[in-house]
């Protein structure tokens, strides 16, 4: 049988070309390529607590590796990421009930699905904004455009034609500022992209560092020592380190 032609990039590498980065691996960073130091940095700073479980760090780690291999094979990149949600659901699916209501998981489903088991844990309190990097740092740009805003308005009113600030001085967001309701949109936008992926393809995107982290921030503050464990469907264990 005669077999598909495709692109070099595309094909099963030889044991001479395997250790080599994938030719595609510049579109990281435009037209300068990464090296592979820089590349393992950035997944290395992404890391859970050890209060996760072992069976569920491992999962994790397997996708950690994947994102360090897409260097070599660029596909590897939405499969590290497909794997770090099936990570998320295997994590929330060992720290909740076997059975959740009605309301996140149908009669008929013998065991509750990401998009219920999201549901279940922000309802309980178990994931919420402030445990999110993005949303801290989302609230402090908001606080300080407003306050940007605040010194323009200032010169306006007193007719001045320029005001000093030291633009590093420490910013208090408000409750406004923090108003990004993030866990909300990831209840639905996780599930969302975890079935487009594991349902089958062809989107290839190296963008997929922000999902992990993600992912990593979900499962450390399901498993810290203070959530709530009264909803616990098994004892979570600590891994050693």
């Amino acid at each position: 049988m005669k077999s598909t032609i495709l692109s070099t990039a595309e094909n099963l590498r030889s044991p001479v070309t395997a250790a080599e980065p994938d030719p595609r691996i510049a579109m990281l960073a435009g037209q300068t390529q990464p090296s592979l130091a820089a590349h393992h940095l950035d997944i290395e700073a992404i890391q859970l607590t050890v209060d996760v479980p072992e069976a569920v760090a491992i999962q994790f780690e397997t996708a950690r590796n994947l994102y360090l291999y897409a260097w070599h094979v660029y596909r590897f990149f939405p499969v590290a990421q497909s794997q770090a949600l099936f990570t998320l659901e295997l994590g929330l699916r060992v720290r909740l009930p076997g059975r959740l209501p009605e309301r996140y998981q149908r009669p008929w489903q013998p065991q509750p699905m990401l998009a219920g088991l999201l549901a279940y844990a922000i309802d309980h309190g178990l994931i919420s904004n402030t445990g999110f990097r993005r949303w801290h740092r989302a609230a402090e740009c908001r606080a300080r455009e407003r306050r940007s805003m605040e010194i323009l308005q200032t010169m306006i009113d007193q007719d001045l034609e320029s005001m000093a600030f030291d633009e590093n001085e420490p910013v208090k967001p408000t409750p406004e500022d923090q108003s990004w309701d993030l866990v909300q949109i990831l209840g639905k936008s996780l599930p969302s992209l975890r079935n487009e992926l594991a349902h089958g393809s062809s989107m290839l995107t190296n963008q997929v560092l922000g999902t992990i982290e993600l992912v990593a921030e979900i499962l450390s503050q399901i498993y810290a020592p203070d959530s709530p464990s009264t909803i616990a469907g098994t004892s979570h264990g600590h891994r050693s380190v």
